[in-house]
């Protein structure tokens, strides 16, 4: 209780200063305790919806899930038994290999008893992986846990030899790590690592935070005719990281789905401080028009139809010189994503529910 009290606090302080538009704070503690005795929603999620604005009316915050009924949700138009065909990174690249879907190279899958490379040859010992590592000189490489979330265990090198030995370097800051120091960090992984020919992406986006690869997340919904786009976020890295989730403090950033413009960016630690422009870079963020926009669209929609029994998820597509590739589908996405533009998530589960006929 003390640290929602203390967030609130620190909102509405940040809001007075900005002096941004925002109901009278009564009204604001009035609906956060409706929605949190009634609806189960807290005033966490509250702040981080931006709540606050005076545009949105009650009714939309109403609507919007918590965590119990997105849940329900989710596995209502997400079969169970086939939601690990895309949380398994092995199997979802072969699932989207099979069906055309543009993905980064595959070079390889690392375990120690099934491990195997594009090839065919084997990776499961260190001598496999010295041995891939030296036909890569001078390559960029991703090396991602096959089960992983919000990014951890990322890692990208550069693949660098002499004449006597090979190791990684960091793409940017040239730090070195050794073969053997990646591999007995990795080895502890009992699930392995899926590892594919670094994406080089768009100048576009690479502009806000060229170190980080900075992804679309697209939430897409299968109707009995179509698949639509309910909404969509481009994140951006922060700081060096090579990472851009949100999670790992990269910034979210909405799109105008019927342009592919850029609104604005902001840090999930500071919601309501809207950025025109990258913290660390300058760029310009607000207004960007985002290249092969309606492609993108286009890919995530072919990547749902994909998988069986999965009429909804958040497709996180990469932009590439050439055009989008498919990074990864959750099936289960950060419900928090749709209440940041109000898209009130029941509402989306009743178009589903008529569309399909279902009480």
């Amino acid at each position: 209780m003390t640290k929602v009290i203390h967030d609130i606090r620190r909102c509405w302080q940040a809001l007075d200063q900005l002096k941004e538009p925002q109901l009278p704070k009564w009204r604001q503690l009035l609906e956060m305790s409706l929605l949190l005795a009634i609806r189960g929603i807290g005033p966490g999620s509250y702040l981080q919806s931006r709540f606050w604005r005076p545009e949105i009316p009650f009714a939309d915050k109403w609507e919007h899930a918590n965590r119990k009924e997105y849940n329900a949700m989710i596995d209502r138009w997400n079969a169970r038994p086939y939601q690990k065909t895309s949380q398994h990174k092995v199997v979802e690249k072969a699932v989207l290999t099979l069906q055309q879907v543009p993905t980064p190279e595959f070079i390889a899958f690392f375990h120690q008893q099934s491990g195997v490379c594009a090839s065919g040859a084997p990776l499961r010992s260190f001598a496999d992986f010295r041995e891939l590592c030296w036909s890569l000189a001078g390559q960029k490489i991703c090396l991602k846990p096959v089960e992983g979330f919000g990014g951890a265990g990322f890692c990208a090198f550069r693949v660098c030899t002499n004449a006597d030995d090979v190791w990684f370097e960091h793409p940017f800051s040239n730090a070195v790590t050794t073969l053997q120091q990646w591999w007995e960090q990795a080895r502890q992984n009992p699930d392995g690592y899926i590892i594919e020919h670094y994406l080089e992406q768009h100048p576009v986006v690479a502009q806000f935070h060229p170190q980080s690869v900075n992804t679309l997340r697209i939430w897409v919904y299968q109707l009995p005719g179509s698949t639509e786009v309910a909404c969509a976020f481009l994140r951006v890295g922060q700081k060096g990281s090579l990472v851009d989730n949100t999670t790992s403090g990269g910034l979210s950033c909405p799109v105008d789905i019927t342009t592919g413009r850029l609104e604005f960016g902001f840090n999930k630690l500071e919601p309501w401080r809207l950025l025109q422009q990258h913290p660390d870079s300058g760029a310009q963020i607000a207004g960007v028009q985002l290249p092969y926009w309606q492609e993108c669209m286009q890919l995530a929609g072919q990547a749902l139809r994909a998988f069986p029994h999965v009429h909804i998820a958040g497709v996180d597509v990469a932009i590439a010189a050439d055009g989008p590739k498919m990074i990864e589908l959750n099936v289960r996405p950060d419900q928090i994503g749709p209440t940041r533009v109000n898209l009130p998530l029941r509402r989306l589960d009743r178009q589903l529910r008529e569309a399909y006929g279902r009480a």
